[in-house]
């Protein structure tokens, strides 16, 4: 991976903020003409700004490390080679706002370029988001991605993948991409839907249904449920038989929108009114923590119901501090009013009761620090040929011809 100095040449007067979209405010193209239309289209990481006072035009540039390219990557890469990798962008329009030097530019942007007279002139731009994302690489022939596979690994540094397809004669860009995945190291980690004694596995484990394609998941029901004293699972701890900090890790799937229920819960046996759970309610997670002196709830946004594998991670530290991370990316940090975690000694834990959907991961690691470790936001991506594109894996219908008969005249 290389760093992209690029230089956007512009008309603008020197202010207080800046927006790369500012430039195309006037004359606003969608992500899917620019993308079609371009020669060039990049993703870049924003490392640094500053505008150029002594040209004329004035000159505001803006450096990138280059994450990926969607089109025209040998032309990028022979513009860069050439010009000692620092791209000119110009730009031939003014911007709406003003950009100044130390401004603040949101960090990543697809550019959309064309390379006019040997200059890299810039026809639009967009931040970029996931959703922006799909819409490029849609517009370039590609389907949608495939969800992520299953960690191939429970603990100890893994690898997932996902997969798509060219849907037109050829595409730009990568059919497959992977990331590393619970990075984090396997001693001290439980892993309670491995366990082997059905005694816990109500109703017994035989009556459980695994995903098919994923060997490691439960499909659960509302009656199906781990029940387990957490003195099983930490039979080594000294002083209390759960961590008082720690890291949760959680890989589920769930079709409904309106699905209800118990992913994790830790209860005691003897106060009713203390306990420590985690809920879906909807496409929304919250986390519960009931004592004596009240009751938190910090709510966790993750868009679940849509149908796809989504990774929750989420850490206890400081006896109050929350952290969630979803699917690879931080969502929040919340503080907890009552400023500490009562978990009781002789606490139940209690796995997808009352739940209805796919669970393939639940992990528990007595380490808080650990939460970001299981999937990394980085992606590599790999062309495979081995992944048929679409028309390449329809089966081809054989050709019937049809009988010729003979007739008199053909004698």
């Amino acid at each position: 991976m290389f760093v992209l100095s690029v230089l956007f040449t512009v008309l603008v007067s020197y202010g207080n903020c800046c927006d790369l979209e500012q430039f195309f405010s006037e004359k606003q193209v969608s992500v899917e003409e620019s993308a079609s239309t371009s020669q060039i289209v990049f993703r870049g990481f924003t490392i640094a700004s500053e505008a150029t006072p002594n040209d004329l035009r004035g000159v505001f540039t803006a450096y990138f490390e280059l994450i990926n390219t969607y089109k025209g990557a040998e032309a990028l890469e022979a513009w860069g080679a050439d010009n000692y990798r620092r791209i000119n962008v110009t730009f031939l329009t003014r911007p709406s706002g003003e950009c100044s030097e130390g401004s603040q530019v949101p960090r990543e942007y697809i550019i959309f370029c064309n390379l006019v007279n040997d200059e890299l002139r810039a026809t639009s731009v967009a931040k970029w988001d996931e959703s922006a994302d799909q819409r490029v690489w849609a517009a370039l022939g590609w389907s949608s991605w495939s969800d992520w596979s299953a960690c191939s690994v429970s603990c100890s540094s893994g690898i997932q993948q996902r997969t798509r397809h060219c849907l037109i004669s050829d595409c730009p860009g990568f059919n497959v991409e992977q990331r590393h995945c619970n990075l984090f190291g396997c001693d001290e980690t439980v892993n309670p839907l491995a366990l082997e004694e059905s005694r816990f596995f109500h109703p017994s484990k035989d009556r459980w249904q695994t995903v098919p394609n994923r060997p490691t998941a439960w499909r659960l029901k509302p009656n199906s449920y781990i029940w387990v004293p957490s003195m099983q699972l930490f039979p080594d701890a000294k002083i209390r038989p759960f961590p008082r900090e720690f890291a949760l890790f959680v890989t589920l799937r769930v079709q409904n929108q309106s699905t209800m229920g118990t992913i994790f819960s830790l209860r005691s046996r003897r106060r009713q009114d203390t306990y420590l759970s985690l809920e879906i309610a909807g496409i929304d997670l919250k986390l519960i923590h009931a004592a004596s002196n009240g009751t938190d709830v910090v709510r966790i946004p993750s868009q679940l119901g849509d149908g796809l594998w989504h990774q929750i991670a989420i850490s206890i530290r400081d006896d109050s501090v929350v952290d969630s991370y979803v699917d690879c990316e931080w969502s929040r940090t919340d503080i907890l009013r009552s400023h500490t975690l009562d978990i009781p000694d002789d606490s139940d834990l209690i796995i997808g009761y009352l739940f209805t959907g796919d669970l393939e991961q639940l992990s528990i690691v007595p380490d808080p620090r650990l939460v970001s470790l299981q999937c990394s936001s980085l992606r590599t991506p790999i062309i495979d040929p081995s992944v048929k594109d679409v028309e390449e894996s329809k089966p081809k219908k054989s050709i019937k011809h049809p009988k010729q008969t003979r007739t008199k005249s053909d004698n």
